[in-house]
């Protein structure tokens, strides 16, 4: 696979990766797909975020500043707490779910750069920009 970018000047540079001359389509796919897998479930992380923020909202309207006998105050008490806890419970859910998927590719480029004798730092970084421009998300470091 060749970028070609067009300067301004209408002169063409060809950038070749070395990851995409070297590894088979196959091999480098499996990664991609984790990578983009995990990078779709940034937006899951943010849906219990905005789920607290409206049961605030919804508490602040219609709950705070109201008296209650106890049992009914305990009541609507432990129910906030559970909902509550239910919603980070399934943050945490997502983010292991995550943080697995990452680790797969990291432990798949690893393996790629050591079986394709390509430098760790430029498997990254040419991975990186190819799932970037593909999935968005942040990139993948690897540490040696």
């Amino acid at each position: 696979m060749e970028v070609t970018n067009h300067s301004e000047e209408n002169s063409q540079e060809e950038i070749k990766f070395e990851i995409i001359a070297k590894v088979p389509k196959e091999k480098l796919q499996v990664p991609l797909d984790l990578y983009g897998e995990s990078a779709a479930m940034e937006t899951y992380v943010r849906i219990p975020f905005l789920l607290i923020g409206v049961l605030f909202l919804i508490h602040n309207i219609f709950l705070a500043g109201r008296s209650y006998d106890y049992n009914t105050y305990e009541n609507i008490k432990n129910i906030e707490i559970s909902i509550v806890g239910i919603i980070v419970l399934a943050v945490f859910i997502i983010a292991g779910i995550a943080m697995s998927k990452n680790s797969a590719v990291k432990k798949e480029l690893k393996e790629i750069a050591k079986r394709y004798n390509i430098k760790t730092e430029v498997v990254q970084e040419e991975f990186s920009a190819l799932a970037v421009h593909m999935y968005g998300g942040r990139g993948v470091v690897l540490k040696k």
